[in-house]
C-alpha cells in the first residue's frame, strides 16, 4: 500500500511503516505501527487469503497501563482497524475477553 492509499486518519494518529519481519519473503505483507501523537498504541498487519481477492488487516492494540497486546478482529477496512486500535487503547476493558470461569 502506498502512502497515497492510506485512508483519512483521526487527528493525532499516524501509521508508521515497519520493516519486514523476514528478509526471506520476496514480497512480505506490509505492517504498520499505529501512533497517537508519537506514542505507539498498536500495530496493523495486512494479509490475504490465497483463494480470495479481499485484503484483510489484522490489528493489535497495546494496553495503555500494562503494555500487553490486545488482539482485535481482522477486517477488510484499514481505517476501521485504525479506529479499533484507538478505541481499544482508550478503553481496553471493552476489548479484553475473559473466560467465563473468571
Amino acid at each position: 500500500m502506498s502512502p497515497r492509499e492510506i485512508p483519512q486518519l483521526p487527528a493525532g494518529i499516524r501509521l508508521q511503516p515497519l520493516p519486514p519481519r523476514s528478509r526471506r519473503l520476496r514480497n512480505p505483507p506490509p505492517e504498520w505501527e499505529v501512533q497517537l501523537e508519537g506514542k505507539c498504541i498498536g500495530q496493523i498487519r495486512q494479509w490475504k487469503v490465497d483463494s480470495a481477492s479481499a485484503t484483510f488487516y489484522d490489528a493489535t492494540a497495546i494496553h495503555p497501563e500494562t503494555g500487553k497486546p490486545i488482539p482485535l478482529e481482522s477486517n477488510t477496512d484499514l481505517a476501521e482497524r485504525v479506529e479499533a486500535v484507538l478505541a481499544a487503547w482508550r478503553d481496553p476493558t471493552r476489548f479484553i475477553h475473559k473466560p467465563s470461569w473468571e
